[in-house]
């Protein structure tokens, strides 16, 4: 340890350097976690020898178990035979919208919220493209419901795991399975209807009512290419007047034999041979396509069956994030990278050289039959109906009862949820269920930032850092109502959640809020609520959760449009989760 300065002073500086890394979201976020942990043990907060305890602690294992059993259930096809009985509902957008937000929030209370609304949201994309619905309005509140239902059962989200276990701390049992349930089915219920209410004021974007087209996600980054040999004059500003109003093309940039132009004049007029990089919706690249003869660049260099293309959400798993030439990684995998839709950004860089983000939807040009393969090798979300027969799992009913099983004992007291849900693992792994996918099926970086914060929050609290904090809030809750404290706690962890991942905002809020509530005279049962609640509902940005961050691409949404529906339910979730919070737990 540095000589002179106190463990609190260090381990609030490491926090503070940490929430900067969070926010800016420049390097990964368990990587930020574990610089955290490194310069906690480096400074001597840490002790070397519990530096890894992390990694052994139930609640990482309760994670751990928690994504492999979803997983599983998501390859059962149980989905099919929810889905058949309610299609006669889904002709009109409202029946539509309403049945995969109920489906997706009802899924997310007993499986993790971001695997419900992965294992929905193809099938709602064909649901959209045979409707002729916009998907603008209905992936949101399908995002939206993912993280309500969470909020009803202990397994639903990590926050609730953590602070299940933080409870412990305070000489109180662990939060059983439905303890939140009280709290969190009315507040999922209340907020399901509100946004439901709200689609209207979605905008429509990425409409099936256009032409027939090969691919319709809304604006896509595309590489076009002047053919040799073009005889034609044609400039920047020709080919930018395709399409009208918002549908216009943007082009970003011109490569002229390693030669690259950014924002070019529009009196510039291209050369044979030139790759222009622009921006707009597939049929309007098409209608450019056609008019002017110009060709998809992939398509010059790449001998693949024509018309062959599937389109893909990237997750937050996929090792095309980490690459620094996806279009190179692809290319060997025998998939030409044509297009790639990113909401909210301008792209000004050339497809090779661009790094995916989680969220990102990319257009590949590949042999249909290669399409699953490639889906299962980079971790990809398939926004046509799945490359997989779901009617070769159907009836699969084991992994389901494996979790039912798991809960039962848990709720009874029999196992504790860790051990419960370890055994499920263990059961669904020796009845063939899981394979070779098992370690695909775990989140990773959410696996390592857990494991690494978990120390760090101890060494936290035990400085006494996080006691101060709560003193200094104590201080303002002196004699003033339980109700009012239940409100800051939880406006508090809704403000600085978009900033962080869910998790870390649990074990930096958590021990602050116990710590409150003990020194205010508010139940610690409702301080933790209060984060938990808080924790979870991040509706006014694409990139405090990774539900939201998953539908930004498909449905064509821009940054502000998330505020727009996300700002009444915010609202919502801060007066009526304090209120049954209150009368629930205080």
């Amino acid at each position: 340890m540095m000589p002179g300065l106190d463990h609190a002073v260090l381990i609030t500086l490491i926090f503070v350097a940490g929430l900067f890394g969070f926010a800016t979201d420049r390097v990964r976020h368990d990587l930020v976690a574990l610089l955290m942990l490194g310069a906690s043990v480096v400074l001597g907060i840490v002790p070397g020898k519990q530096a890894f305890s992390g990694f052994g602690d139930p609640v990482v294992i309760t994670v751990a178990a928690v994504m492999i059993v979803s997983a599983a259930i998501s390859r059962s096809g149980i989905l099919a035979h929810a889905l058949r009985p309610l299609r006669r509902v889904m002709h009109r957008e409202s029946g539509i919208a309403a049945t995969y937000a109920l489906l997706c929030g009802i899924a997310s209370a007993f499986m993790n919220n971001v695997g419900a609304l992965a294992l929905l949201l193809p099938a709602a994309l064909a649901t959209c493209r045979s409707a002729k619905v916009a998907p603008s309005r209905i992936l949101m509140p399908m995002a939206f419901a993912s993280l309500l239902g969470g909020l009803v059962t202990l397994i639903g989200t990590p926050p609730n795991v953590i602070l299940a276990e933080l409870r412990a701390d305070y000489d109180r049992p662990a939060f059983g399975m439905f303890d939140f349930t009280w709290v969190g089915l009315p507040l999922a219920l209340a907020g399901l209807v509100l946004t439901l209410l709200m689609v209207r004021f979605l905008p429509s974007r990425a409409s099936s009512d256009a032409e027939p087209l090969k691919f319709r996600i809304a604006d896509y980054l595309f590489e076009l290419r002047i053919p040799k040999g073009y005889r034609r004059t044609l400039t920047v500003e020709q080919l930018a007047a395709t399409g009208t109003g918002e549908d216009r093309l943007a082009v970003h940039a011109i490569d002229r034999g390693g030669l690259l132009f950014t924002a070019p004049r529009l009196s510039r007029a291209f050369r044979p041979g030139d790759i222009v990089q622009v921006e707009g919706r597939a049929p309007v690249v098409e209608q450019a396509l056609e008019r002017f003869g110009l060709e998809l660049a992939s398509d010059a260099e790449d001998d693949l069956l024509e018309g062959s293309f599937a389109e893909c959400v990237v997750t937050d798993k996929s090792a095309l994030i980490a690459s620094g030439n996806p279009s190179l990684l692809l290319e060997q995998s025998g998939a030409a990278l044509v297009a790639i839709s990113r909401r909210g950004k301008n792209i000004a860089e050339g497809l090779a050289a661009l790094r995916l983000q989680p969220g990102d939807v990319i257009l590949v040009q590949i042999a249909q039959e290669r399409v699953g393969e490639l889906v299962n090798a980079f971790d990809l979300l398939p926004l046509a109906e799945r490359p997989l027969n779901l009617r070769l799992a159907a009836r699969d009913w084991l992994p389901l009862a494996a979790l039912v099983g798991a809960i039962a004992a848990a709720s009874t007291g029999l196992a504790n949820l860790a051990v419960s849900l370890v055994l499920a693992v263990v059961m669904l792994g020796l009845t063939g269920r899981l394979k070779s996918q098992v370690y695909q099926d775990i989140d990773w970086p959410i696996i390592i930032l857990l494991a690494a914060l978990i120390p760090v929050a101890q060494a936290f609290s035990d400085s006494g850092a996080g006691d101060a904090i709560a003193g200094m809030i104590s201080a303002f809750g002196q004699d003033r109502p339980d109700w009012l404290m239940i409100a800051v706690t939880l406006g508090l962890t809704m403000a600085i959640t978009p900033f962080l991942n869910n998790a870390a905002a649990v074990l930096i809020m958590g021990p602050i809020a116990a710590e409150t509530g003990l020194a205010t005279g508010t139940a610690v049962d409702a301080m933790l609520m209060a984060v938990a609640i808080g924790a979870s509902c991040d509706f006014l940005t694409p990139i405090g959760h990774q539900s939201n961050t998953l539908v930004w691409g498909p449905g064509g949404y821009r940054f502000s449009d998330y505020a727009r529906v996300g700002t009444p339910l915010t609202a919502l979730v801060l007066i009526l989760g304090t209120t049954l919070i209150t009368l629930v737990w205080s």
